[in-house]
């Protein structure tokens, strides 16, 4: 038991680390909707490596992160229609995850949001 704690705290201690790269990638902003203050690295979902990776992380905030979480409302998540176009690829990840989830819920925006993007066939594979 105490093995599988070690390998947990080490994997976070090694997303923690790379808080420095994303917050230069990042210019200190959440990676998904923009808001400066107080940001945590997230690991995005997918990755095919066991040790985490700048490729799949981001930097993001309070709000994405409980939107991630699937706490969300829907009339707080309009920047996804930015950040569905981001040249971030882990966060445009998270922002298509979080517009899908929205528009599955039966907003309009994000339906019509979906509608309208074009994604490289690798993106679209990702999801």
């Amino acid at each position: 038991m105490a093995r599988g704690r070690d390998k947990h705290q080490a994997h976070r201690a090694a997303v923690a680390a790379l808080g420095r790269s994303l917050s230069r990638r990042a210019r200190s902003a959440c990676e998904v909707c923009g808001d400066s203050g107080r940001l945590d690295v997230v690991e995005v979902q997918g990755n095919p490596e066991p040790e985490p990776e700048e490729a799949w992380a981001i930097l993001a905030c309070s709000r994405c992160q409980e939107a991630m979480e699937g706490r969300w409302e829907a009339g707080e998540l309009h920047f996804l229609q930015t950040a569905v176009w981001s040249d971030v690829r882990p966060a445009q990840l998270v922002a298509v995850r979080l517009a899908r989830k929205v528009a599955e819920s039966g907003v309009t925006w994000a339906r019509d949001l979906l509608e309208g993007l074009y994604l490289d066939e690798e993106t679209e594979a990702l999801l």
